[in-house]
């Protein structure tokens, strides 16, 4: 008795399509796979579904790993502006959904959209809704953290001073757009004109020679001097906390490694820094670039209040 066997799909969502188009491209030998040669094939689902379903056929191919398998023309700009046009509103958000689900990640930047969608560009959404955070909102999509807010000048100092210690070393512009930054580079671009501008300016907010914070070297002892009323320390010197730029500069100056172990966020991801008191504050000591160490989470905890 001849055994009974379906023809076509169970369904058509995007992983069944990307499955299906993944079985025929792995078992495929030529240079490349066309609509045709993919329906003869595959005699599951016709080419047309797959195209309509997953933005294309240069885009089938691209999700489901084997782009190199596309032999049709590419997909220019101008292309992708002429299909927009047939586009509606709903046609957008569908395609901004689809292409969130294909990047895999809760948010959907323009860049990312830009990169896996064939059929329209982030401009073209942005015209057609006023700015890429208005269609993310009608699309239901939520904002990524590295969406431009009212940022102060502090707050852009303050998370460049954070990168920079994880990094042990200056970031570049690219790597302002990834964790740990939350304010992406083209925020500072905006800001300050350029990228090495925003650097100068945050260089002059965290330099070590002009903070106020440094201690005075002591005076020579073969130098006779008249007696002096000790300074009445500063307010910043007598409050527990570690502000964000003398923090930089103390990890700065300690070469964003640990004083005791040695080990740096630069090259152990796991290693957390502290700008740890070398006088214990509970023993009066002062919040100065001279009183204070970097120290590694762990040792930080081992240290209790012993001085030193």
């Amino acid at each position: 008795m001849n055994r009974f066997e379906i023809d076509f799909l169970d369904d058509y969502s995007e992983e069944t399509l990307l499955a299906e188009v993944r079985r025929v491209a792995a078992d495929y030998r030529g240079a490349t796979l066309s609509t045709a040669a993919f329906e003869e094939l595959s005699g599951r689902v016709s080419a047309s579904t797959v195209r309509r379903k997953l933005g294309g056929w240069e885009a089938a191919l691209e999700a489901a790993g084997f782009g190199h398998l596309y032999g049709g023309p590419r997909v220019s700009s101008k292309m992708k502006a002429q299909a927009a046009r047939r586009m509606t509103n709903d046609d957008l958000v569908a395609e901004m959904r689809r292409v969130r689900k294909r990047v895999g990640r809760g948010v959907l930047t323009s860049k990312d959209f830009d990169r896996y969608s064939l059929v329209v560009s982030s401009s073209v959404i942005r015209g057609r809704f006023g700015s890429w955070e208005k269609a993310l909102g009608a699309a239901g999509i939520p904002q990524s953290i590295m969406a431009n807010r009212n940022w102060t000048d502090e707050d852009c100092f303050e998370n460049l001073a954070g990168v920079w210690t994880q990094l042990g070393r200056q970031p570049t512009y690219r790597e302002m757009f990834e964790p740990p930054s939350t304010i992406n580079g083209k925020a500072y671009e905006t800001r300050w004109g350029t990228w090495r501008k925003a650097l100068k300016a945050f260089v002059a907010w965290a330099d070590v020679a002009a903070d106020a914070n440094r201690s005075a070297p002591p005076p020579d002892d073969d130098v006779p001097t008249q007696e002096q009323t000790p300074a009445r320390p500063r307010p910043q010197e007598v409050r527990r906390s570690v502000g964000a730029r003398l923090r930089f500069q103390v990890f700065q100056r300690d070469r964003f490694r640990c004083v005791v172990c040695g080990r740096s966020p630069a090259t152990n991801l796991s290693v957390v820094l502290h700008a740890d008191h070398v006088v214990p504050f509970a023993l009066d000591g002062r919040t100065t670039l001279a009183n204070l160490q970097t120290l590694c989470q762990d040792c930080n905890l081992g240290k209790g209040t012993m001085a030193g």
